[in-house]
């Protein structure tokens, strides 16, 4: 298995994708049910990181810097408290507090609780704390299955896209299967709900206020 630390070693420096990889990356909207699970919840967006396997691929490790498109003070997500971890929820427990299925997590594609020792060498692994997701993460040993399975939920309840953009392009992420694991797949851009991109009308009326700020500046 290619090591955590190398997985955001080769996320810096841009290494390209491999069109041979037998992993396919995507993105799902999970919709939030109206009134939502929690208050809290009221106006989030979550998404959740898919992989298909192919030609007997295995779910090696994944890298995901959201902190390169999404940044503080406009950013925050959501922890549910105090079951909410890093990892994949009891089932039993979502069923409890329905709420804990929007937790901010990376997973495996099985139950199987994923190797997170962090980013680099020595600092923690930051999944949704303070404004912050920025991880590296695998499956020991390797995990398969037929997909699209998830092996990420990322809950956004602070803050939204660029304005305008239909989907966020995802500059520092990557997948790597067990056929190729020294080669990088990209993340396609990850989708934004429908309900948080404004209209045409509003954007006429938002662009303005945007550039009196940065003329204030």
């Amino acid at each position: 298995m290619m090591s955590t630390s190398r997985v955001f070693a080769l996320m810096v420096c841009g290494t390209g994708a491999s069109t041979s990889a037998a992993i396919i990356p995507s993105w799902r909207i999970n919709p939030i049910p109206n009134p939502p699970p929690s208050p809290i919840l009221a106006n989030a967006y979550s998404v959740s990181l898919m992989v298909e396997l192919t030609g007997g691929s295995l779910f090696n490790v994944a890298g995901l810097d959201l902190n390169e498109v999404f940044s503080r003070p406009y950013i925050d997500f959501y922890n549910q408290t105090p079951f909410g971890s890093d990892t994949k929820p009891n089932p039993a427990l979502i069923a409890v507090f329905p709420d804990l299925a929007f937790d901010t997590y990376v997973g495996t594609t099985t139950d199987q609780t994923p190797s997170v020792p962090g980013h680099g060498e020595t600092q923690p692994a930051l999944v949704g704390q303070s404004g912050k997701f920025r991880v590296a993460w695998g499956a020991v040993p390797n995990a398969g299955g037929v997909g699209p399975l998830e092996i990420a939920r990322i809950t956004i309840i602070d803050g939204g896209p660029p304005i305008g953009l239909t989907s966020v392009p995802i500059t520092a992420g990557l997948v790597a299967d067990s056929l190729n694991p020294n080669a990088n797949v990209a993340l396609p851009p990850m989708p934004i709900p429908a309900a948080f991109v404004p209209e045409p009308g509003v954007l006429a009326l938002i662009a303005p206020l945007v550039l009196i700020r940065q003329r204030s500046r």
